[in-house]
Parts: C-alpha cells; sequence; structure tokens
C-alpha cells in the first residue's frame, strides 16, 4: 500500500473511531524513528467520544507527530507533539550561564546547534519576574545543575532510557575529617531556614537574612573546586577552606562556593574561618534514592499519576490557577516509551478559552499517557517546531499575550539516542 501523503487531516472524530476502533487505546510506535527507519503510519490518538470535533495530525522532523485537537463547544484548541521515547532525548534549555534572564521558547529552540537535532521546545518551569527569569525549580541542563530543587515536582531525563516525573531534594554534608559539621539541605536555593551551598550558576545576590549567615568556600587546591553537575547522581566531593564572608560577598563566583546556615547551625558556630572542610551534594529522589539526572525542568501540580487523575487539581494554588487558562503539560505512559507534550491556547474568546487543571489530566489520559506534570502556562504556553533541513522555526499555537512571552526555560524535543 502506498504511504500515505502528509499531513493528513482528519475531521470528524466518529469517522475516527469507525476507523481505529476502541476508546483511549493508543497504538505504540512500530520501532524506532531514529535515523529515519521503521518509520510510524501517520496516525490520529483515538479519543473518547465527545472528547473534542476535529484532529489534524501530521509528521514533524524528529519522526515525532503533531495533533492539533480541537473542541468547538468550549471551546479549546490543543496542539500536542507525540514523542517515541525508544530512541529519543530532551533538553532542557535556559539560554544564560546562570538562573538568571528569559527568552522566548522559539529563540531557545533555534540557538542549540545543529548537532543536538532539536526539532521542537515547550516553555517549561514557573520563574520569577524579580529577579527576572529564576526558575521556581530544578533546572539540570546536560548534567549540569544551574537551579537547585524545591518542594514541587520535576519532569527529569537521565541521558539513557528514562523518563519520569518526580520531586527531587538536595542533600549533602559538611565534613571536618569523620565529624558532619552541617547537613545540608539546598542547593542553589537559598532560604533562610535552610543550610545550603550556592556556586556560581546561581547568578542572584543572597538576600539580607541568607548574607548575615553566610560563609565562604574556596578551594583547598587551586582549580579543584566542586565539580557543579547531577548526571551521576553526586554534585562532587570537594576540599574546601572556610573564609568569613565579606559585605561584598554577594555572589559566588568561579570555584568560591557560598555556605548560608540557618539561625540554630549559625549559632552552634561548629564551622569556623580557617577550617578545611570537605563538601559532598547528590540529588535524591522523594524516596531517599539516587537520582541520576542528565536534564530537568519543575513544574506544578502533577495532574495524573498512574492513569489516574489526582486530588491536587482540585487543591493546588487558587481558584484563578485552577480554572480555565492557557497550559502547557508534559506526559508518559507507563511503560516510558511514549510522551506528549501539550500546548493548550486560552483567553480568547470564541477560539480558545483554555483547560482546568481537572481538564489537563483528562486531555493526557485520554492521549494515553499514566503520569502527567503541568507546566508553567498562562502568556508563557509556547510550541514552537524547528525544521532540521534549514532550521526555520516557527510557533505552532496561538500565545494569549498576542506576542510569544520570554520565559524562564524550556524544554527541548531532540531526535537522537542520547547517551552520557
Amino acid at each position: 500500500m502506498p504511504r500515505p501523503s502528509l499531513p493528513v487531516e482528519l475531521l470528524p472524530l466518529r469517522h475516527v473511531r469507525a476507523v481505529l476502533g476502541t476508546v483511549v487505546t493508543v497504538s505504540l510506535m512500530a520501532g524506532c524513528v531514529f535515523g529515519g527507519r521503521h518509520r510510524e503510519a501517520v496516525r490520529p490518538p483515538v479519543l473518547p467520544a465527545g472528547f473534542a470535533d476535529s484532529v489534524r495530525t501530521e509528521r514533524v522532523d524528529g519522526g515525532a507527530l503533531l495533533h492539533t485537537i480541537i473542541n468547538l463547544r468550549a471551546p479549546w484548541r490543543a496542539y500536542v507533539v507525540e514523542q517515541d521515547l525508544r530512541c529519543a532525548s530532551v533538553r532542557a534549555v535556559k539560554g544564560s550561564p546562570t538562573t538568571v534572564g528569559r527568552t522566548t521558547t522559539s529563540a531557545l529552540l533555534a540557538a542549540l546547534p545543529d548537532d543536538q537535532r532539536a526539532y521542537a521546545a515547550v516553555n517549561a518551569d514557573f520563574f520569577l519576574f524579580t529577579p527576572p527569569g529564576v526558575p521556581t525549580n530544578l533546572h539540570v541542563e546536560h548534567g549540569t545543575l544551574l537551579s537547585g530543587p524545591g518542594p514541587k515536582p520535576v519532569f527529569t531525563f537521565d541521558g539513557r532510557r528514562a523518563f519520569a516525573i518526580d520531586t527531587i531534594v538536595a542533600r549533602g554534608a559538611l565534613l571536618r575529617g569523620r565529624d558532619t559539621l552541617v547537613a545540608l539541605t539546598a542547593w542553589n536555593r537559598p532560604a533562610p531556614r535552610q543550610n545550603g551551598i550556592v556556586d556560581a550558576r546561581w547568578g542572584v545576590a543572597l538576600d539580607t537574612v541568607v548574607r548575615t549567615r553566610a560563609l565562604r568556600l574556596v578551594p583547598a587546591v587551586s582549580g579543584a573546586g566542586l565539580q557543579v553537575h547531577a548526571q551521576s547522581s553526586r554534585g562532587g566531593v570537594g576540599r574546601y577552606v572556610v573564609l568569613a564572608a565579606g559585605p561584598g560577598d554577594l555572589l559566588a563566583t568561579g570555584d568560591t562556593l557560598l555556605l548560608h546556615l540557618d539561625a540554630r547551625t549559625h549559632r552552634a558556630n561548629r564551622v569556623r574561618p580557617g577550617d578545611t572542610v570537605q563538601l559532598s551534594l547528590s540529588l535524591l529522589t522523594a524516596r531517599n534514592t539516587s537520582a541520576v539526572v542528565r536534564e530537568a525542568v519543575g513544574g506544578r501540580p502533577i495532574v495524573l499519576r498512574d492513569s489516574v487523575i489526582t486530588a491536587d487539581v482540585d487543591t493546588e494554588g487558587n481558584d484563578g490557577f485552577r480554572n480555565l487558562n492557557p497550559r502547557t503539560a508534559v506526559g508518559v505512559d507507563q511503560a516510558g516509551r511514549r510522551a506528549w507534550y501539550a500546548v493548550i491556547d486560552g483567553r480568547q474568546p470564541g477560539y480558545s478559552m483554555g483547560m482546568t487543571l481537572r481538564q489537563v489530566g483528562e486531555l493526557l489520559q485520554a492521549l494515553g499517557a499514566a503520569h502527567g506534570l503541568n507546566l508553567d502556562g498562562g502568556g508563557s504556553s509556547a510550541l514552537a517546531i524547528r525544521s532540521l533541513a534549514n532550521r526555520q522555526v516557527r510557533v505552532v499555537n496561538r500565545p494569549s499575550d498576542k506576542v510569544e512571552r520570554p520565559v524562564g526555560n524550556a524544554l527541548a524535543l531532540l531526535a537522537r539516542c542520547e547517551r552520557p
């Protein structure tokens, strides 16, 4: 049978169901699409009766599928990239060497080098406006940690085959010999009641409260500072000399770290200027197991767990956050073989009003996901597609700000089998 021309548009969903059969069943790809081999047929998702009025499915570079799903009654419009994870990668993209700064999703995608084979990107984590663009949760990019974990969940990739939605924490210790001086619970996420480490990639000046209880850690051997990476589940181990932090020590620079202490630990005075100490840092899952993190971006809340809509969709944030809004979300199936990256337009009467958090979970569930995470939404929601042939980038959705909003970070999809 000849291969159908692309794109394929399937209009009334009753015809889709008549041809493809059972509701909610999503067929898996016939094989890995990397290198252009074993390309699947262009098939629309099989959605529940009445879920939407039309679906348009086309292939994009990288072997992925782009679904445009429209509900005329609500109304809402969703743009979903469906990715085969058996031979694919993702990349967390910040666009700057520190956590500070904002760039549009399309610009972050366009800036990735050709050898990354980045063909699509969605906006990722919520971010601060002051300082601008600082992600509110973990950002690990190609094995390098920029911003540390917060209390909310993250989407992670280990650089091999495992994609996960989980809560990640930082854990470490400052030791003198065998004596633990300070237990550390923060890494590039300073707060007044936490003991933690700030390195140069944080890029944000310590606030007044944290600065009064800070010390400098200078590598005991020049150039032998902490290797700030998360790929091996450990930030690394390094020997440091403790120095008093001066009035100008607001930012960590180079290999020098800043140690910030909560009030009780600071009063205990277990760490003193002149000490030589050993430092270790790790990323762990909430279940206290080592987390091998190659790429990570944050979001909130988890909307789907083990194919069930979570209670968090009705409790996270305020009513305005939970109700109709433009949305961005990511979902993965139970076997870890497929992922869906969805952007839903909103705040546009007569065109698309957006989705509630519960509806986001229902969309991912209908597509075949078992686990789903809501990412930043509102005016930040954007899905960019890039041609691998000519590098042209287009934004396929219609952002609610009328123009694409600069964001704190993005999640890029790569047509390559990543290996550390």
